[in-house]
């Protein structure tokens, strides 16, 4: 056991950036399927959410809230109108979890921290969100200002570009199978976690938190 640790806090000395998702890691996320009343399972929910081209579009900063969400209603034909959407996709987000700001203030000042998030500026803005967390990031890599996103090859490659590091001196935490798959496939350390909890517990095994 002893040889095991001590193989983990050497390995894990050389992460340069510890990369967050927003949604669903470091804040809570209201259940979609109660939030849009919706017919399907979560995990369907958010493998298509991912794959949308008119969230794809919103979240990348090339359409309005109001193209996007009239095109959300018609694609999933939706009981509601795009103004109501809209309503309910304010609410979608809850807030941070308790302990977010203290696991982040926690991580070593010599390891940067960073968020890779696919987000809206509508969400983003929130004082709840960004102005909670915005300045505890060294940068905050945010889809509707990069124009690129999540699971795609160049959102990852923006992040290495930027710190100028190796694949595997990042470790990534989101909650998402296909962002961490995507990730794990450029050679991220990837770590695939729901809440905050989840995360502290994984930095902890890594030798990143006592």
């Amino acid at each position: 056991m002893e040889h095991e640790d001590s193989r983990l806090m050497a390995y894990d000395e050389q992460f340069k950036v510890i990369l967050f998702d927003l949604g669903g890691v470091l804040l809570n996320l209201n259940d979609p399927i109660e939030t849009f009343g919706l017919k399907i399972s979560e995990v369907e929910f958010m493998e298509r959410w991912l794959r949308s081209p008119a969230v794809r579009e919103f979240e990348s900063g090339a359409i309005d809230a109001e193209s996007f969400a009239r095109r959300i209603v018609s694609d999933a034909e939706l009981p509601y109108d795009w103004q109501e959407f809209l309503q309910r996709f304010d609410s979608w987000p809850d807030r941070l979890f308790d302990e977010t700001i203290g696991v982040l203030n926690a991580i070593p000042n010599n390891i940067k921290l960073a968020l890779l998030s696919n987000i809206n500026a509508l969400h983003w803005n929130r004082d709840d969100i960004a102005g909670q967390i915005g300045e505890l990031f060294d940068h905050a890599f945010l889809s509707f200002k990069t124009g690129l996103v999540k699971p795609d090859r160049e959102a990852f490659e923006m992040v290495t570009k930027r710190y100028n590091c190796r694949q595997d001196e990042i470790l990534f935490f989101d909650d998402n199978p296909l962002n961490v798959s995507a990730a794990a496939n450029y050679g991220i350390q990837a770590v695939l976690v729901v809440g905050i909890a989840a995360a502290r517990q994984a930095l902890r095994k890594r030798g990143v938190l006592n």
